[in-house]
């Protein structure tokens, strides 16, 4: 290092100092001169053609022959890098073309400050109950995990979890959508497309699914938008929907947020529905986070979706979203129209649920074979931690140590095994399924299966369960204008699109009959009402083989044909009923009590009429044995060897 150059100015003599001025002057004119070089010739680099394969991408976008140079390559590859999210060359090209940038920012901060303003975010509905509803629906409530005792405490085990929550939600999610819908919009090529668009959306068969999710969130909402000229649908679930504006009927507008992860970030896209003009107004904002629970700051939408416009306006006024409110009144302090988990009061029964369930499932591992030994044969524990000798019992161990008396020498080997409580866990399970159907809306034992009756018909359910067909028929009746909301918005984007002609619309849906009936039950209705004259033989065979009248005739020519194997013929086709030949009282009762035995249920009045009916067609020889046994087999759902036995009875 030149010490001279340490040497302050003040102190250097005017030979030094002029010495020192020449010599920065001598640097100064270098560097400039060199400055000057490389601007020459990076200007003249620049005005040099543009390379072969560099045209070609300048003519795809459009430049004319005369101007492909490297300079306008270099301006090319600076837009494709802001086009592909690059912040620092968005920056530059907006300072090239002159914008103010610093006010480009200010604006894009107002509109997210007033999209956060709007967004009614983490305002305790959706992290203090929504979070925790599908916490306890995926199987992961806070109580999952217990704390051990003994040489493993201060240790964790994971419970063993009956998940009822997923087992409720499924189960309303079935009782409401068991069958299919009438959908009518007032013209066949109205009717015949949205058939079509709920099949190629796969709306029946993800409809179940969204309402499962839906009664552990308390709603969801279907999402009607055009993609390639084609209207579609989205599947949302509640806790990706925040609600903006509402009025005492519909929710009006509204945010749907998707979280999606690319690298190191995740990303949430916020589309804002709202009404402008009566129009439809769809906004779209990305946010940019390395943490999955917030959404951090706001990014071009060419990050992640190049294609994707930030605006769309649709002429219509009818809303492009519904959401469904579960019918369950909500008693939690928040003014969100938005519905409650079918379980949000009964949280406490679940985890009970839970402890019973894991209680019986450590029964299996506490109730293994275990036996009695000598004290000589066990061995002490010694803790790592106290280094203290213990005995305890462990559940993992088979061999027990016998108590200290005198006939130790004398003592054998006995078996010490534990007898499993099977009856009190089940009872036990059952009593909380109980409370459970209790707080829900639902029919004692609607979660529980019926050990002394067996498998109910769905005729028995329903004449049974009262409270859960109300239950139930409230449900619908939402879910009924959830679908004809969903049906009006599809057919006025179709009519955008040019996939229906323009037109009014009388929309009306009806679930189909929600009293499903079983076969066995189905026919032994039929023969009574046959019998009884109440029906004709071709209606009968309509309903009972689902076919047209035209086959059912031709199976009435059939049945006519073979009126001297089946015996008496009234003519038509059917067997007489042969008269009063069953005793009214007590021979009658003494059948009924034989069937019943036979059959291991109690009888309802139509499988009852029928038994009559056909022992009396039986006794006045108007059908054979084996044709007694066939149909008593099918009315009343016993096996052949049973129906047999039940007509010996009888004789």
């Amino acid at each position: 290092m030149n010490e001279k150059n340490l040497t302050p100015f003040s102190e250097r003599s005017v030979s030094e100092a002029r010495e020192a001025g020449s010599k920065d002057g001598k640097a100064s004119g270098e560097t400039r001169r060199r400055k000057k070089d490389m601007k020459q010739k990076m200007k003249a680099l620049l005005e040099l053609p543009a390379a072969a394969n560099d045209r070609e991408q300048l003519e795809a976008l459009g430049i004319s022959p005369d101007d492909m140079d490297n300079e306008m390559v270099l301006v090319m590859s600076m837009f494709l890098s802001a086009a592909q999210g690059d912040t620092k060359a968005f920056d530059r090209v907006i300072q090239i073309l002159g914008k103010d940038i610093a006010h480009e920012e200010l604006a894009l901060k107002k509109r997210e400050l007033k999209l956060k303003e709007e967004f009614p975010g983490d305002n305790g509905f959706y992290s203090g109950y929504m979070d925790r509803w599908q916490d306890i629906y995926e199987g992961r409530p806070k109580w999952r995990e217990v704390k051990r005792a003994g040489l493993n405490r201060g240790t964790v085990r994971q419970m063993n979890m009956l998940n009822t929550a997923k087992i409720l939600c499924d189960e309303f999610s079935h009782k409401c959508f068991a069958e299919q819908v009438d959908i009518s919009c007032g013209s066949k090529e109205y009717d015949d497309f949205i058939l079509d668009f709920l099949c190629r959306e796969g709306f029946w068969k993800n409809i179940p699914r969204l309402l499962s999710a839906a009664f552990a969130q308390g709603g969801c909402v279907l999402r009607e938008y055009i993609e390639r000229g084609r209207v579609r649908l989205s599947f949302v679930e509640g806790r990706q929907f925040y609600p903006l504006k509402w009025d005492n009927r519909d929710i009006t507008e509204g945010i749907f947020g998707t979280v999606s992860a690319k690298g190191k970030y995740y990303y949430t896209l916020f589309e804002k529905h709202s009404v402008k003009d009566d129009d439809i107004l769809v906004e779209c904002f990305l946010f940019r986070s390395s943490d999955p629970n917030a959404p951090g700051d706001r990014v071009p939408l060419s990050v992640l979706y190049p294609d994707m416009a930030d605006t769309f306006t649709y002429a219509m006024n009818t809303p492009l979203f519904q959401y469904f409110k579960t019918d369950f009144p909500s008693n939690i302090p928040t003014a969100l129209p938005l519905g409650i988990s079918c379980f949000a009061n009964c949280e406490d029964t679940l985890k009970a649920l839970d402890v019973a369930f894991d209680s019986f499932a450590r029964e299996f591992v506490l109730g293994k074979k275990r036996i009695i030994v000598p004290s000589s044969c066990i061995r002490t524990v010694v803790n790592p931690e106290t280094g203290k000798t213990e005995r305890y019992f462990d559940a993992d161990d088979e061999v027990y140590q016998a108590l200290k008396c005198d006939e130790d020498k004398d003592l054998k080997i006995t078996d010490n095994t534990v007898e499993l409580r099977i009856s009190e866990h089940v009872d036990g399970i059952n009593a909380l399924l109980n409370i459970l159907c209790f707080q829900v809306g639902l029919s004692p034992g609607s979660l529980s299966f019926d050990k002394a009756g067996g498998v109910k018909t769905a005729t028995e359910v329903v004449s049974e369960e009262n409270k859960t067909a109300v239950t139930i028929r409230c449900q619908k009746n939402l879910l009924v204008e959830f679908i004809e909301e969903m049906c009006r918005a599809v057919l006025r984007l179709a009519m955008i699109t040019g996939e229906v002609p323009n037109g009014d619309l009388e929309v009306t849906v009806a679930f189909k009959d929600s009293v499903v009936i079983d076969d066995n039950t189905l026919i032994a209705n039929n023969i009574s009402l046959v019998t009884a004259g109440l029906k004709s033989k071709i209606s009968a065979i309509m309903e009972v083989m689902k076919c047209d009248e035209e086959a059912a005739r031709r199976e009435l020519e059939r049945i006519n044909a073979e009126s001297a194997v089946l015996g008496v013929s009234d003519g038509e086709g059917f067997v007489t009923s042969g008269g009063d030949n069953v005793d009214d009282t007590a021979g009658t009762d003494d059948i009924i009590d034989s069937a019943e035995e036979a059959a291991g249920k109690t009888l309802n009045g139509a499988q009852t009429q029928s038994l009559i009916a056909v022992m009396a067609q039986y006794q006045s020889g108007a059908l054979s044995l084996g044709q007694a046994i066939n149909v008593i087999s099918v009315a009343i759902g016993v096996s052949k060897e049973e129906a047999k036995k039940i007509l010996e009875g009888a004789e």
